[in-house]
């Protein structure tokens, strides 16, 4: 009988990816009793110490990762796919799930949650507001009415904020354009207008065209005399919790899960917002997040939060762990520049206080002496104080 097959058969959880990063989602996965099949090209990745079966090949080889996965088949019963990846890596995430019918990613979503460009066509399309952009291969074919301050960056970003630059002068210009071609995987940077305002993530759980809400956090950037973007640290809860901003980014996460009724999966909006309280998407991630955001701030703000059980749930279509977290006012800074791809667990300073704008203060103060062209991590208190925050004296 083929239920019965079914059930003899290994209940196995996909994890595309075995490094550093995904070793969490596989410690949840076997908790749960779950066997664990791996992929990645690296035969030393730590993960495969973990997994039930390894297999050795490029997650950005969507081809030869189905092939395998096939052989598989008769021996596993694939329940569920977990993928920590971001660029092309997020192409064979769907294409996984849509091979196996499992929840996952679909590919028409992959190009928006990889190119800056695409995002910006599609939110144009469908009345998103995001900023004004320009996809280009070389500089001669920028719009010479773009008003400065500009902000360039990588179109496919492989890296982190590698090369992401805010362009206050027309002089430095061409080679900001040059580097963030240099540094895109499709050899396209795209130029946006630079909006002066605060970094929030919308974590959500879109699912057959609905929308879930889990969270929201601060990021906390700054800018070097030179318009390099740095990434300083992440915080929550964030400053828009609670204020009119709020409802209006649900809303557009509700309206961007509208539009694509195949996936059930966890997305990440990426938003930029004005002291006016205007609200432009920048990013959409489809990776389950990074910058220690899981690994560190969420145990510091709520330590029965645990992240990472609730990407396998969401893998395996469970919704009973849907409720959204609380968090008390923390914060993990970056002690060195994240340029790099990930960051380093023994240089982040963790910080917990009373009260929300304390806290952002108490951020505030300790980037005092860092010298920054633009301090926009001091954005947040700003906010925070516009739109009735009442803990910080004014």
């Amino acid at each position: 009988m083929p239920w019965l097959l079914d059930v003899m058969r290994n209940n196995s959880i996909i994890c595309l990816g075995a490094g550093v990063s995904q070793l969490p989602l596989i410690q949840a996965a076997k908790r749960r009793g779950y066997n664990v099949i791996a992929i990645d090209r690296n035969p030393k990745a730590p993960g495969f110490l973990l997994a039930d079966i390894k297999i050795v090949e490029s997650t950005y080889d969507t081809a030869k990762v189905l092939n395998a996965l096939h052989s598989f088949e008769k021996r596993h019963h694939f329940i569920g796919l977990v993928a920590r990846a971001s660029g092309p890596a997020l192409k064979t995430a769907a294409a996984i799930a849509e091979e196996f019918h499992l929840p996952g990613l679909s590919r028409e979503i992959v190009p928006l949650a990889t190119e800056k460009s695409r995002l910006r066509e599609f939110c144009k399309s469908h009345g998103i507001l995001m900023p004004k952009g320009q996809k280009i291969s070389q500089i001669e074919e920028l719009d010479p009415n773009f008003p400065m301050p500009l902000i360039v960056k990588p179109d496919l970003p492989l890296i982190g904020k590698k090369d992401v630059r805010v362009v206050w002068e027309l002089s430095d210009l061409e080679l900001a354009v040059k580097s963030a071609i240099q540094s895109s995987g499709n050899d396209f940077a795209e130029v946006e207008e630079y909006i002066d305002g605060v970094d929030v993530g919308c974590l959500f759980h879109a699912n057959k065209g609905k929308c879930t809400v889990k969270t929201f956090w601060d990021e906390l950037v700054g800018v070097r005399q030179n318009g390099n973007i740095l990434g300083l640290g992440v915080s929550v809860p964030s400053v828009i919790v609670d204020s009119a901003v709020e409802p209006k980014i649900r809303s557009i996460a509700k309206s961007l899960a509208s539009f694509f009724t195949s996936i059930n999966a966890l997305l990440i909006l990426a938003l930029r917002i004005d002291l006016e309280g205007n609200i432009y998407i920048i990013e959409l991630h489809a990776d389950l997040g990074g910058d220690l955001i899981a690994e560190e701030l969420f145990p510091l703000a709520n330590s029965s939060f645990d992240y990472f059980e609730y990407c396998i749930s969401v893998a395996l279509n469970d919704d009973s762990k849907s409720m959204e977290p609380m968090f008390s006012p923390s914060a993990i800074l970056y002690i060195s520049d994240c340029f790099k791809e990930k960051v380093s667990f023994d240089k982040v300073i963790a910080l917990k206080h009373n009260g929300l704008g304390l806290l952002h203060q108490t951020i505030i103060e300790y980037y005092d002496a860092k010298r920054f062209y633009k301090e926009t991590v001091s954005s947040h208190l700003k906010f925070y104080k516009s739109f009735g925050g009442n803990d910080v004296k004014n």
